[in-house]
This record gives structure tokens, C-alpha cells and sequence, in this order.
């Protein structure tokens, strides 16, 4: 019997239910791998998350190798003896710094941690997170945003951020140690001290990431409700102040709500460095990464503070709240006296936000591609994916309105990505006809085959990926030319559109595939809008891996990664599953009764 279309039945043929989904819990080096090899590149191009440059002396160009080079193979005595490399033994760490965590903030630490706003500008309208009345899956982003800060402001989480940084930077020690004898040996007078640049970019990943993130926050929350108050004004003008208590009672519960929410990020969105390695409160004027108390003392300071103030608008007009749902004067000053305090508290709390520049894989990728060109690379230096036109039915009039369609999507990448605008014009996928190179139709190992030949070659662009690349199939084709589906007009919006099939050329282990991405064939359908300033940055990072991406994609009712998720969201989709469900019960029983 065949299975039904429109997406695996996730309970009879892959082996994993709902529940378990939402029970994933992934295992995360606390400093990922991810940052030490951002590190080691740090160290050569002194590239801050913040888009800055380092002011320390760095590592010179023929001392890089020295990094994935056994000690005993270039450095003086007595460093010598030592059989492994400095990055060998850093990234070989103890189990004791690595953690179990909720697959959801794993997915939005990843991000934030790479210095990544936590969601587009683009893909907030296209889930509708930005209009009041989708207020519930916006309250739940928002929210998730703060947990990921709760863990990792978690007393054991930030001991096992401290003993990993500090375990580093004693190997970082030695390593500089070699190095400066290698150049004293030589006559280079010139210093280098690892464990000062490790402290450097390990606090300003902090300060990046906790900047960026609460800016993001605090804009998202403004803009919310400067449109819920919109929407009241509105109903004011229609019906009248009298007529219009509902709608102010719904406006405020929901302001009510993001100020309580706002509140929580100003004192949750930190990072401690007490007991790092090097680090001296003294020397950090950072109200929001260094020396600072827990959570619960800062929600303490933050009442202190707010007691100190004056309110009298709200001390008045709030104990008679019925009577300020006809009165927008009432509602007004509200609004404005809270709003002026929460600003100088949150001054008061966090100091002023320190200005960032570009986020940091946009300053890889124009570091490298400005070495390339000045050491005579190819003038061909987009950036992105290749892509194989895997399917041999579309005419050449469909694949151009195909690639006319899915370049729209393409197009809306970047908002609120800063940066992003100075490499936009170079995004590209690399298309390959996979016809005109004999690859069969569909055919997916094919391409796998072709790919990792043709990744090594000079046909390769110098930026394309080489780990990972796009096919589109005639699943993901017809994502693009079939009409759209009632699904896109309903909650939760934004989560059904076309999608290319991102292919992923590392084998698992089964066992792990099993543990952590149950149903993963190293395939994983991407919306299109998220592909160049979602997917390309957590990938090329190495943040995650297509198999990470895949439990968020897995509960989607056609299994398209769609970006991080919420429960309610998860809860919608749930619902076409058992509709599908439901409808091939009873059309399979239908086909038995009927003999067929």
C-alpha cells in the first residue's frame, strides 16, 4: 500500500511522534567549535563580532599553519615534545563543558550567538509577528528570545561557559608561549598574547550578541505597540471614545503584556564574565557583559530603581482603570509617562548600547573576499550555493518564470541583516543544469556524486558553499508553480510557499541521526525567502547543520524548514496532520470496502 502524499504520516512511517519532537533535547558545546575556529581566523584577520577591528598584535601569515601543526613539528624546546596541535587539543574538550538543551533555544542560541538578529525584517511581516492581532505567536517568539538568556544566565550553564573559556585560554597560553620563543629564536621583537585576543573576542561576541538582541527586542516591541495603538485610534475615530472600551481594554492587556516582556529583557539580556580568565570588572565599563549580580538581583535592582521614580499618571489613572478605557487622554498619558521611564531605567540598568557594525559572517565574507581579490583571486566572487536543476520536465519557459519567482524570494533577504546590503548584490546560487551534464531526472545521489567533484574545481565559484547544496526536484519546482494553498491565508502565516531541497553530503552515524534528528535523510526542504540571510549564515558558520535544522522542519505539514518555531505554531501544524490523518482513515477504508 502506498503511503499518503503532502508529507511523511510522522507516526506510522518514521517512527516519531509530535511528542517526541518537542521533547528533543540536543546536546551543545558550550563554546561551540564553531567560535574556535572563528577564533583562530580572528587571530590572522582580527575581525570583532561587532564589524570592529582588534588593536593587539596578531598572529603573522606564516605562523597560521602553527595552529593545526603538531608542537613537536615547529616549535622551539622545550614545546617541542608535545605530539598535538594547540587546535587539536581545544577542540578535543572535556564532556564536563558540554550541556543538554531544549532543541528550541539551542536553535535561537545558535543564532544569537553568532551575532544574528533573531529573525529578518521580511520574514517578521511574512509571519505577520509585526500585527497586534497575531499577538500569541509574537508573545511566544519574544519569549523564546528571553529563555535563551535565562539558560544561559543559568548558574551551571555560566560555570560551564567560564571553565570552557578558562580551559582555552590555558592552551592558548602555551601556544603563545611556543610562538614567542619561535620569534625571539628569529629576532621578531614583536609579541603575541593569545589569551588577551581570546578575552577580546570572547567579550565582544558577548556584547554583540547581547546588543544586537536586545536592540532588536526593544524595536520589536515599539513597533507593536505603536500599531496596537493605531488600531485603538482608529476604533476611537469610528465609534467614539464611549463606544470603544473593548478595544482599549484589549489594547492595553496586550501593552501591558510586551512591558512586562520588555522589562524581563532588560535585566535577563546580559552576559557574566566574573572568573574569566584575564577578565577585570576594573577594566570593562559594560553594564551588560562583564561583572554583574544573577537574575533574580537584578530584577531586584530594577524594582528599586523603578520605586525611585515618579508616577504619577499611572498612581492615579491605574486604580480606576475602567473609567480610563473611555477616556485616550487617560490612555495617552499612560503611555507617555511609562515609556519615559522604562527608557531612563532601562539607561539607568543597561548604560547606552554600544554601535555595532556589520554582523560578523558579512565581515568574513568581505574580508575574504577583498584578500582573494588583492592576492590575484578570480573577479568572481558571489557568495551563496550551488544549485542543480535536478528536474527534466519544466520547459525553458516555465524555468524562466520559475527562476523569475523564486528570485522575488531571494530579493527580500537582508532586512534588518546589518550589513547586508554591502553583499547582497553578489547572493547567488550557482545553477548547474543537470541535463546538460547527464545527471538522470531526480536524481539526487547523482548530484551528490557530481558535487563532490565538481566542488574542488576552478568551475566552482571561489565563494559557493562546499559542503551542502541545493537541488530543485519537481517537488520543489511545483512548491513554485502550483497555485497556493488555502494554508497561506491562515494562521500561522508565512509557513507554506516555495522551497528548494538543501542536500547534505556528510554521512552519520545512525545512531545519531536517531538520537537527535529522528527521520533526517540529509535532505531538508528550505522556504525560498530564507535560504541566503537564514540557512547560509547558521550553515557556513557551522552554528547548524542541515540535521540540526531538521526538528523544526519536521512537525511542518509538507516538513519545510521554515525557521525557528513556536509552540503555537507547532499546535496549528499538528491540526493539518490530523485532518491528513482523519481523511486517509477514511479513504483507505473506503478503497477496502470497495475491494480495491
Amino acid at each position: 500500500m502506498s503511503s499518503p502524499p503532502g508529507g511523511q504520516n510522522v507516526d506510522s512511517l518514521t517512527g516519531f511522534n509530535r511528542q517526541s519532537v518537542r521533547e528533543l533535547v540536543v546536546v551543545d558545546r558550550l563554546i561551540p567549535a564553531s567560535t574556535l575556529y572563528f577564533f583562530f581566523d580572528f587571530t590572522f584577520e582580527g575581525n570583532l563580532y561587532s564589524g570592529g577591528k582588534s588593536r593587539l598584535p596578531l598572529i603573522q601569515e606564516d605562523e597560521v599553519p602553527f595552529f593545526s601543526r603538531p608542537y613537536a613539528n615547529w616549535a622551539p624546546s622545550p614545546y617541542n615534545r608535545t605530539a598535538s596541535s594547540v587546535q587539536e587539543r581545544i577542540l578535543i574538550r572535556p564532556p564536563e563543558f558540554d550541556a543538554t538543551v531544549e532543541r528550541r533555544i539551542s536553535c535561537m542560541r545558535a543564532r544569537l550567538w553568532e551575532g544574528m538578529v533573531p529573525m529578518s525584517g521580511a520574514r517578521w511581516r511574512e509571519k505577520k509577528l509585526d500585527d497586534p492581532k497575531n499577538w500569541q505567536f509574537t508573545f511566544e517568539f519574544l519569549l523564546d528570545t528571553i529563555y535563551t538568556f535565562m539558560w544561559l544566565g543559568d548558574p551551571d550553564i555560566q560555570a560551564g561557559i567560564q571553565g570552557s573559556f578558562n580551559f582555552v585560554a590555558k592552551e592558548l597560553e602555551t601556544f603563545q608561549d611556543a610562538v614567542n620563543a619561535r620569534r625571539a629564536q628569529n629576532g621578531l621583537a614583536t609579541r603575541i598574547n593569545m589569551t588577551a585576543l581570546w578575552l577580546e573576542f570572547i567579550q565582544d561576541l558577548f556584547e554583540t550578541m547581547v546588543t544586537r538582541t536586545h536592540s532588536w527586542f526593544v524595536d520589536r516591541v515599539d513597533e507593536i505597540i505603536t500599531k496596537g495603538k493605531a488600531e485603538y485610534d482608529a476604533a476611537v475615530d469610528a465609534n467614539g471614545a464611549a463606544n470603544s472600551a473593548d478595544a482599549a481594554k484589549k489594547f492595553l492587556e496586550s501593552w501591558s503584556d510586551l512591558n512586562r516582556l520588555l522589562k524581563m529583557a532588560d535585566y535577563t539580556i546580559m552576559m557574566p564574565m566574573d572568573g574569566f580568565t584575564g577578565f577585570s570588572a576594573s577594566n570593562s565599563n559594560s553594564k551588560v557583559v562583564g561583572s554583574m549580580f544573577p537574575p533574580p538581583f537584578r530584577l531586584d535592582q530594577q524594582d528599586e530603581l523603578s520605586a525611585q521614580m515618579a508616577w504619577p499618571v499611572c498612581t492615579r489613572l491605574l486604580p480606576t482603570i475602567q473609567s480610563v478605557y473611555t477616556n485616550p487622554g487617560s490612555i495617552n498619558a499612560i503611555l507617555k509617562e511609562t515609556k519615559e521611564n522604562n527608557d531612563r531605567l532601562r539607561i539607568q540598568m543597561r548604560g547606552e548600547p554600544k554601535k555595532l557594525g556589520r554582523e560578523h559572517w558579512i565581515s568574513i565574507i568581505k574580508s575574504r573576499t577583498d584578500w582573494s581579490l588583492s592576492h590575484g583571486g578570480p573577479q568572481d566572487q558571489r557568495w551563496g550555493f550551488v544549485a542543480y536543476m535536478l528536474t527534466r520536465k519544466p520547459t525553458k519557459e516555465q524555468w524562466e518564470t520559475f527562476f523569475a519567482r523564486v528570485n522575488v524570494d531571494f530579493q527580500r533577504s537582508g532586512e534588518w541583516v546589518e550589513g547586508f546590503d554591502e553583499v547582497k548584490q553578489n547572493a547567488a546560487l550557482q545553477w548547474i543544469d543537470a541535463k546538460a551534464i547527464g545527471i538522470p531526472d531526480n536524481d539526487i545521489e547523482a548530484a551528490k556524486r557530481h558535487f563532490q567533484t565538481f566542488r574542488n574545481t576552478s568551475a566552482s565559484r571561489k565563494r559557493a558553499w562546499k559542503m551542502d547544496f541545493f537541488v530543485v526536484d519537481a517537488e520543489s519546482f511545483a512548491s513554485y508553480m502550483d497555485s497556493p494553498t488555502t494554508f497561506q491565508n491562515r494562521k500561522p502565516y508565512g509557513d507554506h510557499g516555495g522551497f528548494l531541497k538543501l542536500i547534505d553530503t556528510t554521512a552519520y552515524d545512525p545512531r545519531l541521526i536517531a538520537e537527535t534528528a529522528p527521520g533526517f535523510r540529509n535532505e531538508l526542504k528550505v522556504l525560498g525567502s530564507l535560504v541566503f540571510d537564514d540557512v547560509y549564515p547558521l550553515v557556513v558558520s557551522l552554528a547548524q547543520r542541515p540535521r540540526d535544522l531538521w526538528p523544526y522542519a519536521m512537525l511542518h505539514p509538507n516538513q519545510v524548514y521554515v525557521g525557528p518555531t513556536v509552540e503555537s505554531q507547532e499546535k496549528e501544524w499538528e491540526k493539518v496532520w490530523k485532518l491528513r490523518k482523519v481523511y486517509w482513515s477514511a479513504f483507505w477504508k473506503w478503497r477496502s470496502e470497495r475491494g480495491a
